[in-house]
């Protein structure tokens, strides 16, 4: 394997782990505490939390099919969402942990050269835009790393002490690399 795929399902590994570490320190909160609106882009804790579950999930679907919709549908939060009830802590912990099996498992099965492929989509001027597979694993991971920075933010407005989710807790934690944290 090269280091550039290592790094992919390292990072991979390094979001999962954050997510269940966040899922984690948001467990004894109370209903009231997860949902109420504290400013951030997607206002609450609960929904902050789907929101990085549910892009994580769309993003992984989309590169095990190898398909992208036109741009203009990327980042419509009503095409990937549950329908009510949307999950919870409970569910998200239960469910979550499926899409981080899927998104490694896809990446360990996929060949060497295929990180490169590219996958299509319009935009809304009908113009082409093309994406390699690689660069789509380096957003889902960075966008949910923008995501958790802000419940980490919120659990502090709230007045918790949030758990460290950075990148090198994560490689003191998880030595050596090899120890995956998703399964």
């Amino acid at each position: 394997m090269t280091t550039a795929k290592e790094m992919l399902l390292m990072d991979l590994d390094y979001s999962a782990w954050a997510n269940r570490v966040l899922l984690e320190a948001c467990s004894p909160l109370t209903t009231e505490e997860l949902g109420r609106d504290l400013g951030a882009s997607h206002r609450s804790l609960i929904e902050t939390l789907r929101h990085i579950y549910y892009t994580e999930r769309v993003w992984m679907r989309r590169l095990r099919e190898n398909a992208m919709p036109p741009m203009h549908e990327v980042g419509d939060q009503k095409l990937f969402c549950d329908p009510p009830p949307e999950p919870g802590i409970a569910e998200l912990k239960r469910d979550w942990p499926e899409v981080w099996r899927a998104g490694r498992e896809w990446l360990e099965e996929l060949p060497e050269a295929d990180l490169d492929a590219m996958l299509s989509s319009r935009m809304p001027d009908s113009s082409e835009f093309r994406v390699s597979r690689w660069k789509i694993v380096m957003h889902a991971v960075n966008h949910s790393t923008l995501h958790r920075g802000q419940v980490v933010a919120m659990l502090r407005m709230l007045g918790k002490q949030p758990p460290n989710t950075d990148l090198f807790s994560y490689y003191m934690k998880w030595r050596p690399v090899s120890n995956s944290p998703t399964g």
